[in-house]
């Protein structure tokens, strides 16, 4: 599976980049997350609870920074495992002022899914990632703004 898009916040980057390191903003961008903890500086684990069709489930998740170029770019690895299945990959964001006003994320993802959720069609679980990271970076905007 493969995810790449970007997003157009309406906030100077200085404010976005702080936010994609905090527990609770973190949480924000991740499809479902209830709950997320920071275990160490570059470390959170979590519970994912999806309500979609074909994906519904409790998951625990694992995210972990594993380089950072501040304030331009940073890359996670994780990890989101439950009974309907698993999956595992990375996540880059990079970060490019527009305006004094307005920043540009590009981001990418990639991952491998297995059990039940890796019989489903590739494409409808894409679907359903890009929706639920438009909407947590949507949020992720709003919370800058404040």
């Amino acid at each position: 599976m493969k995810i790449a898009n970007h997003y157009t916040f309406t906030v100077p980057r200085e404010r976005i980049w702080p936010l994609i390191y905090d527990p609770a903003a973190l949480a924000g961008l991740i499809p479902g997350c209830e709950k997320l903890e920071q275990v160490s500086p570059d470390e959170y684990r979590g519970q994912i609870q999806l309500r979609l069709p074909a994906v519904v489930g409790t998951y625990q998740t694992y995210v972990k920074l594993v380089e950072r170029e501040e304030p331009n770019y940073c890359l996670f690895e994780g990890e989101v495992s439950g009974a309907p299945g698993s999956v595992k990959g990375t996540a880059s964001f990079k970060l490019e002022s527009i305006s004094e006003a307005e920043t540009l994320m590009t981001y990418e993802g990639q991952g491998v899914i297995s059990g039940p959720l890796g019989q489903l069609n590739s494409r409808f679980i894409e679907g359903i990632a890009n929706t639920l990271i438009k909407q947590g970076l949507h949020k992720l905007n709003q919370q800058a703004q404040e």
